[in-house]
């Protein structure tokens, strides 16, 4: 007679896990072309059946790894402690805190943002759901501003303005240690496009004196 197998009572939840965290390997190495059902499985050790039950194909399962915090930071992490204290805070204190505090949780995200050079590259399903969680977190975090900005003012296009230089930069320190000028490997470096947004804020933010 064969021995009773014993089933981890957490098996499911080791599984969804296991194709989480293989989602953002196979992502970061092949793109968003090149991804595969096949692929995601074979890097977490199941079965292609595997994820199609836990996750019912791969866009839902980009979701649950966009969403995971793994790949990007939640507002939760980007806020932590501190929100009466951002909630004090000026709408230039505030954007500037967002993109320095984003970019710091990003540059210990190597696999995130090898998969946001890829995402450059393409726009399906799968993308869409990384920009939803993007969005979401940025949402969350901005809905602590209780001080109006200059109604002159574009707040939208200044943090897709900011957003992009910010990803850009910290994408492109992957693959080199210097943007025109800009040492992006030491402290000293990243010191110096964190005073830049703080200036680009305040004054594009703080409303002119009559």
């Amino acid at each position: 007679m064969s021995p009773l197998k014993v089933i981890p009572i957490n098996c499911a939840e080791l599984a969804r896990h296991r194709l989480i965290r293989a989602t953002g390997t196979v992502l970061a190495r092949v793109g968003f072309e090149a991804v595969t059902v096949d692929l995601v499985a074979a890097e977490a050790g199941l079965k292609r059946r595997d994820l199609f039950r836990h996750f019912n194909g791969l866009p839902r399962l980009v979701g649950a790894y966009a969403s995971s915090g793994e790949f990007w930071p939640s507002a939760t992490e980007l806020i932590g402690v501190d929100r009466a204290l951002l909630r004090g805070m000026s709408p230039d204190q505030l954007v500037a805190t967002f993109f320095k505090r984003s970019l710091r949780c990003l540059l210990n995200r190597p696999k995130s943002l090898a998969i946001m050079a890829w995402e450059a590259l393409a726009k399906n399903a799968l993308t869409r759901a990384l920009e939803e969680v993007r969005e979401r977190s940025a949402l969350e975090f901005f809905e602590l501003m209780e001080q109006d900005p200059p109604a002159d003012v574009d707040l939208t296009a200044l943090v897709l303005f900011l957003a992009g230089g910010v990803n850009f930069l910290a994408v492109r320190s992957l693959v080199t240690g210097c943007v025109g000028g800009v040492d992006l490997v030491s402290p000293s470096g990243w010191a110096r496009i964190e005073e830049t947004i703080d200036l680009i804020v305040k004054r594009t933010l703080t409303p002119a004196k009559c």
